[in-house]
């Protein structure tokens, strides 16, 4: 082959490979700016996904066939979901009858004794400006502490009225509690038509085998991270209310439901329960501030190594190391949403993944028992 042509098939292949990287970095850049600039749709969806596994079960055992008056005869899947849908409402109006009375008569009585509760904090901070001079710190230590001290008021009421706004924006996504419920309906009704429709548009047999296993991997994960979540923040609630109850401490139904809500977001929703329990303890006596805490420390453990473990079961194969990666990550990326969104995220790229390697695995398997044969 002449010099020249090898040069010019050489330049062709380079210049070939750098267009290929460049469209793969640009069309990557887009996807990650697509991503960030829908983060409301994308969040909206898992939202509606996660509402949808959580009711298939009962959609599921609603549509079974049966035999009813002497007959066996099966529920249109339609007639299912609105059956459930009308359970759910009447299930949560039972609830909120029963419990909304008792938690406005706690939110009530915090809001008046708001002025005391400011009084106690002062009255704390006053009390630990004095610890720095009574323990003879260092003069660098001293002024140090005394700023932070000083500072905490301004800090405090600064995150209350941070708090306060990001609640007063939550009312922005109240139509959301239409919108779930209704690409809910579609879903449960449609959802099991959906991996046939994408299954069917591969003509290759061993690509649309593997395809419907990835699919099934990832709808037994997401299944199993509800059904997980849903009993813990259960757990987590009831277990916490009465622990609160049993200590003493005020609020214990206004905490408990806290702590149940904020048992969906990991690790920031149990520190701002423990932030909030030990406050409340605290207006009390600092006895009931370290007997609130150790109690919540104490159940965190148990919860997080025993429990928890127990309810994911095999659904979700995470490593805690991973777990704490991948909130790390979803905080720094997505704020709140990215903690929430965090693990069930991470449990989908780790089946992705184990597919991807599998796929990688087969031709090498492949040409191992084509060797042995021969």
């Amino acid at each position: 082959m002449p010099w020249g042509n090898m040069v010019f098939r050489e330049a062709w292949k380079i210049r070939a490979i750098t267009w290929q990287v460049t469209i793969t970095v640009a069309g990557m850049a887009v996807a990650i700016w697509l991503v960030y600039a829908l983060r409301l749709i994308l969040l909206l969806l898992a939202l509606t996904i996660l509402f949808t596994y959580l009711l298939r079960p009962l959609v599921d055992g609603v549509e079974a066939p049966g035999r009813r008056w002497g007959a066996r005869w099966r529920i249109p899947r339609s007639l299912a979901i609105l059956l459930v849908y009308a359970g759910l409402l009447i299930g949560i109006g039972a609830v909120v009858e029963r419990v909304l009375p008792v938690v406005a008569d706690q939110i009530s009585s915090v809001v008046d004794n708001l002025p005391g509760y400011a009084r106690d904090f002062d009255r704390a901070l006053k009390q630990l400006a004095t610890l720095p001079a009574r323990y003879r710190f260092p003069l660098a230590w001293r002024q140090w502490l005394t700023g932070l001290i000083n500072d905490l008021p301004q800090q405090f009421f600064t995150s209350l009225q941070l708090v306060a706004t990001r609640t007063l924006q939550l009312s922005l996504y109240l139509p959301w509690l239409v919108l779930i419920p209704v690409m809910g309906y579609f879903l449960l009704r449609d959802g099991k038509r959906l991996p046939q429709f994408v299954l069917a548009s591969f003509p290759e047999a061993d690509r649309r085998h593997r395809l419907g296993l990835f699919l099934e991997d990832v709808s037994r994960t997401l299944a199993s991270y509800v059904r997980a979540q849903v009993l813990a923040s259960l757990l987590v609630g009831t277990i916490s209310g009465i622990g609160f109850w049993l200590l003493g401490l005020s609020y214990p139904l206004l905490l408990g439901i806290l702590a149940g809500l904020f048992e969906w977001v990991p690790v920031l929703g149990p520190a701002l329960l423990l932030g909030l329990a030990v406050m409340a303890a605290s207006f009390s006596s600092w006895e009931l501030a370290a007997l609130v805490a150790g109690f919540l420390l104490l159940f965190r453990v148990v919860h997080d190594y025993l429990i928890y473990p127990r309810l994911v079961s095999e659904g979700l194969k995470m490593h805690p190391l991973l777990v704490i990666l991948a909130i790390v990550c979803g905080a720094e990326l997505g704020g709140a949403i990215g903690i929430f969104l965090s693990i069930p995220l991470a449990a989908l790229l780790l089946v992705g993944w184990e597919h991807w390697r599998e796929l990688r695995e087969e031709p090498i398997i492949a040409e191992e028992e084509g060797g042995e044969a021969s």
